[in-house]
């Protein structure tokens, strides 16, 4: 993960700043909640897992032996690397709904280096993109500053459920292509708290930043919440690249 910049800036300016960025991140986030939406058939789980997950069609789907093998291997070393829980996968695996949700990237931060007091920060131009669940990223990161241990069966589904997406766009890269014409450009990432496990991130190509420490110890105070969340760096919109105005640049020399 990218290191986001640090910005040094005074209360003031972080409140006209934090509510441009909140509008920019709403409307950006309705519209990619549109895109996906459209796009909703073309992730289709049992496009990856075929007769390995549970479904009404029984037909075999080709590859899926391969693919699943990979998620596997991949699923057992998270399960007993990062989580700590039983490493075997029973087949078929429960069904994956076909419904994509869009939610925010957060992760965690700790303030003066004190890993004691982990704060979460989400940013307003980057969201995680996954099959529909009862629990995901979001919920791992609350359990883990609150000191809980997340339940095994939780951290199953969603190991499973982002391990067949991160398959399933590796399989299709025009859904990636779609997507970064659109300028939601699609990667792959990790994070702390969970280790290897791959997790499919979306973001608008806005550059953000924290304030300094300080700045967030006090909005923390203020609110009785150990949450943060970036800003948009307003002064450099303007100098924002155009992507397909550069590769048709690009054709003409």
């Amino acid at each position: 993960m990218a290191m986001t910049p640090v910005k040094e800036i005074d209360m003031q300016s972080m409140g006209r700043i934090r509510q441009a960025s909140q509008k920019i991140s709403a409307f950006l986030h309705q519209r990619l909640n549109g895109y996906v939406q459209t796009l909703t058939p073309l992730f289709a789980p049992r496009k990856v897992l075929g007769e390995y997950m549970e479904s009404a069609f029984k037909d075999k789907v080709p590859g899926a032996d391969g693919n699943f093998i990979e998620i596997e291997e991949t699923y057992k070393s998270i399960a007993r690397d990062t989580f700590e829980i039983p490493a075997k996968l029973i087949t078929p695996i429960a069904n994956i709904k076909n419904q994509i949700e869009t939610y925010p990237w957060e992760y965690h931060y700790s303030i003066a280096d004190d890993a004691k007091r982990p704060v979460i920060i989400t940013s307003p131009v980057r969201w995680v993109l996954s099959y529909g669940g009862a629990y995901n990223l979001s919920d791992l990161l609350d359990q883990q500053s609150e000191g809980e241990m997340p339940e095994p069966d939780d951290l199953k589904q969603l190991m499973i459920r982002s391990l067949t997406l991160r398959k399933l766009m590796d399989l299709s890269p025009s859904i990636q292509q779609m997507l970064e014409d659109l300028r939601f450009p699609v990667r792959v990432e990790t994070c702390d708290a969970t280790g290897a496990m791959p997790i499919v991130v979306v973001s608008a190509d806005l550059p953000t930043f924290r304030p300094q420490d300080d700045l967030i110890e006090t909005v923390i105070q203020l609110s009785g919440k150990a949450v943060f969340e970036e800003l948009i760096d307003l002064d450099a919109i303007d100098s924002l690249a155009d992507p397909f105005k550069a590769k048709i640049q690009t054709l003409i020399g």
